[in-house]
């Protein structure tokens, strides 16, 4: 059991250092107006808090949540690209290359930090510590599943999304607003009171933005 909770204190501390790290950039893009969001801050704090006192069951928990979040972020890292058009893609990645390289680095961090959570959270030690306690142990196949379907859900709904009459209708009214000189990608239909409300990324060689066009189904 000693190893056990080695292992559990080493963990601990590391979500607690990453889930303040995470509290304070959220604070501080927040302030500045920077979009930032992550799976972190002070979830990763009070679950850290938890495997320092060697909770069995929160070190079940959070091997089921990280195989989930492991599934998932490697399912969004292969399947991402394939859901923008690349032109857009190259262009942003030029437009904005310090943000774009950035935003791949955090990507790999935070799926190398949730893969190291998960193998030593899995490990022998404390599975023989969650079969003694009763607790269910060995691999999570449940939970690898759910992030699987997360990611065919999310890649299915946005291929119906760009594929969609509306869709198409979206980028005619787009350009009849903005003009030809952009290139449209639709991100977002909502239907309401009889409105279709779209939002799109019009993007060309020298600038992307972000546009909005309704019209009365």
């Amino acid at each position: 059991m000693e190893e056990t909770y080695r292992i559990l204190n080493r963990v601990g501390i590391a979500l607690c250092l990453v889930g303040v790290i995470d509290i304070i950039v959220f604070i501080y893009c927040a302030r500045n107006d920077i979009n930032y969001s992550s799976s972190f801050n002070i979830f990763a704090v009070v679950a850290g808090l938890f495997l320092i006192k060697g909770s069995i069951r929160v070190a079940r928990i959070i091997t089921l949540f990280s195989a989930f979040l492991l599934a998932a972020f490697v399912g969004l890292l292969i399947t991402f690209p394939l859901m923008q058009p690349v032109e857009l893609q190259l262009i942003d990645f030029k437009l904005n290359p310090v943000s774009r390289q950035l935003s791949i680095v955090f990507m790999l961090l935070a799926t190398g930090f949730i893969y190291w959570v998960y193998r030593q959270l899995s490990s022998e030690p404390v599975m023989l510590a969650r079969k003694k306690a009763g607790l269910s142990y060995g691999f999570p196949k449940q939970a690898v599943a759910l992030g699987i379907i997360l990611v065919a859900g999310l890649s299915f709904a946005m291929n119906n999304l760009s594929n969609s009459d509306s869709a198409s209708q979206a980028k005619i009214k787009a350009n009849e607003i903005y003009g030809d000189t952009y290139a449209y990608h639709v991100t977002h239909i909502n239907n309401s009171d009889g409105y279709v409300l779209a939002r799109l990324t019009a993007y060309n060689e020298s600038e992307i933005r972000s546009v909005e066009v309704k019209w009365r189904e």
